[in-house]
């Protein structure tokens, strides 16, 4: 497997990310399609104005529409609230992606989630808590080919940490900045584990890496953990340091029935940390359904009865099962950027709305907490 990596994936390669089209460009900084035609016609010597391929259709860089999307606010054509940018006074968001089942799709969330919103203009930070390190594959970077890489561990090991900012990692996604994961994190399990027994005056365990993005958060106006299948110390810290928490999970009853279980857990070892910082909460804790099937009626039936006992804590809309996802997950790519003529056009558009309307819902969240209309 690993020969097949290096093969596939060598270690210094780069990724890169793929031009959009002039709609993509359009709907990603809101602004409408004729509208964004006219702007390139009228503000030709003050944006970018993009490449136009052998058929006369016009691609834009990530880059270059948030080039555009800046001019155009500076401008006054974007209104203040529609920036995605948080002004003065206005707290990072940090949501952590969570649950203590695996299989429901916390990496697949997790990373369009940081996608999508640096391609709305959103600067995203994004923490790697899982010693598999997918979302760390997924930005291209493979840890075990990488031993000396600098990792959310070196951040919050007890024994001289680094400051956040020499760990994190640019990435080829504009806008996407990468604190990755590894197998070292492990370490901070046992490590906290033998804080218990002989204390000292170091910061204690569940406030590292609050501590950690209080360093780096004027940065970034997102951050976005990704973490394992379980309740570890690590992940107690980084809901501690959250600001609204993410719970992906699949409509069956065994995964409710897990859900369950998590809830009560998480309860009450949130309930032990808060006994340190009572004025901690969360601004929201939102349930998305995923890997749905609309054609599979015991999912909709179960679908249903999630709503019925959580209410509007579970979100509206589902992040649907497709092929596009599991396909781009083999070259370790999210389906942002995949071309969308190299698959079934219904079914990219289809994924692409789910997780547009999945992200405008959250978006509402960050705008409530900032106070925005």
């Amino acid at each position: 497997m690993q020969d097949h990596s290096r093969e596939a994936f060598p270690p210094d390669a780069q990724k890169t990310l793929r031009r959009f089209s002039m709609r993509e460009s359009a709907e990603f900084i809101r602004v409408n399609q004729n509208t964004f035609r006219h702007y390139i016609t009228t503000m030709a010597d003050r944006i970018p104005v993009g490449e136009l391929d052998k058929s006369n259709r016009r691609y834009f860089s990530a880059s270059e529409f948030h080039e555009i999307q800046r001019v155009l606010f500076e401008e006054g054509k974007i209104r203040p609230e529609h920036y995605p940018r948080r002004r003065a006074g206005e707290k990072c968001q940090v949501v952590t992606c969570f649950n203590l089942k695996g299989g429901v799709s916390k990496t697949s969330t997790a990373t369009h989630l940081a996608e999508i919103l640096a391609l709305r203009g959103y600067r995203v930070l994004a923490i790697d808590l899982d010693a598999q390190s997918s979302m760390t594959n997924m930005f291209g970077i493979t840890p075990e080919l990488a031993p000396d890489m600098l990792s959310a561990y070196d951040v919050i090991r007890y024994t001289d940490p680094l400051p956040c900012r020499d760990a994190i990692r640019k990435t080829y996604f504009p806008n996407i900045d990468l604190l990755p994961g590894s197998m070292d994190v492990i370490e901070f399990e046992y490590e906290t584990a033998l804080s218990f027994r002989t204390p000292d005056s170091s910061k204690p365990f569940h406030g590292r890496l609050a501590d950690a993005i209080d360093q780096v958060q004027q940065d970034y106006d997102v951050v976005i953990f990704d973490t394992p299948p379980q309740m570890s110390f690590a992940v107690i810290a980084a809901l501690f340091a959250s600001t609204g928490v993410l719970i992906p999970l699949n409509a069956s009853m065994l995964d409710a029935m897990s859900l369950a279980s998590f809830l009560g857990l998480a309860s009450e070892l949130m309930g032990v940390v808060e006994q340190h910082a009572p004025d901690h909460s969360f601004d929201f804790i939102k349930f998305l359904i995923t890997r749905y099937e609309a054609t599979d009626q015991p999912q909709v039936q179960m679908a249903g009865f999630l709503r019925t006992v959580l209410g509007t804590a579970v979100m509206s809309t589902e992040f649907v099962k497709s092929t596009a996802i599991g396909d781009a997950a083999n070259t370790k790519q999210p389906v942002f950027e995949i071309e969308p003529r190299d698959v079934n056009k219904k079914t990219y558009d289809r994924v692409i709305e789910a997780i547009g309307r999945i992200t405008d819902e959250l978006e509402a969240e960050f705008m409530k907490s900032w106070g925005r209309s």
